[in-house]
């Protein structure tokens, strides 16, 4: 049972970062939002009710690299948590099983079968959610990394967070759009000192933070 636990640890911690891959990043090796293409140090996307396209500027671009960053480490540490948790369970199952009659083993073993179906199932809910969500951001021309702070409970909970998160990265677009029309010159806290705040911060923070 243990080498199940060993085998399944390289499969679990290991965070595949290719999605992240796409440009260059100003964030040290942090993930670049691809928010419909873009040169390095820039990124446009479509305003398609207006036909405007926007470009951050790089610390605007920074900024959202590093909460992607941070996004990924928050789920790494609690990925590997888990992990040293059914090391943990593992264990304490070795010795509850020594201590069982052949009934009780039966029992327990058909338990855990239906405990590993359930999860399974979970597992492939998410995936097809996953797979919708990522089509449903491109049709929004939404950045697709977004896919990887969506709530995949059910298709409710998936449908409202993409709702959730268009909507904040509209009105930051459309902040965007509107500083530039105004005065020429970058969105504020873009290229500004170094203790002004960019465009939708807070609320960008908080939807990275839901996780």
């Amino acid at each position: 049972m243990m080498n199940q636990f060993e085998n399944a640890r390289t499969r679990l911690l290991p965070l595949n970062l290719q999605l992240f891959a796409e440009g260059d990043s100003s964030a040290g090796g942090e993930a670049a939002v691809d928010a419909g293409g873009g040169s390095a140090g820039s990124q446009e996307t479509t305003d398609k009710g207006k036909g405007e396209k926007i470009t951050f500027t790089p610390e605007q671009q920074e900024y959202i690299n590093k909460l992607i960053g941070q996004t990924i480490a928050k789920e790494r540490s609690r990925w590997e948590k888990e992990f040293q948790t059914k090391l943990d369970e593992a264990k304490t199952e070795a010795e509850k099983l020594a201590k069982m009659t052949a009934e009780q083993k039966a029992e327990y073993e058909r338990q855990k079968r239906e405990e590993e179906l359930a999860k399974r199932e979970r597992e492939i809910t998410r995936r097809e959610l996953r797979a919708t969500a990522l089509e449903t951001l491109a049709e929004k021309g939404l950045p697709k990394q977004l896919a990887e702070i969506l709530d995949y409970t059910d298709a409710e909970s998936t449908n409202k967070s993409i709702e959730a998160v268009e909507k904040v990265f509209r009105e930051a677009v459309e902040q965007a759009v509107n500083e530039r029309l105004k005065g020429g010159g970058a969105p504020k806290g873009g290229t500004g000192g170094g203790g002004n705040k960019l465009p939708d911060e807070d609320r960008i923070k908080q939807i990275f933070a839901q996780r």
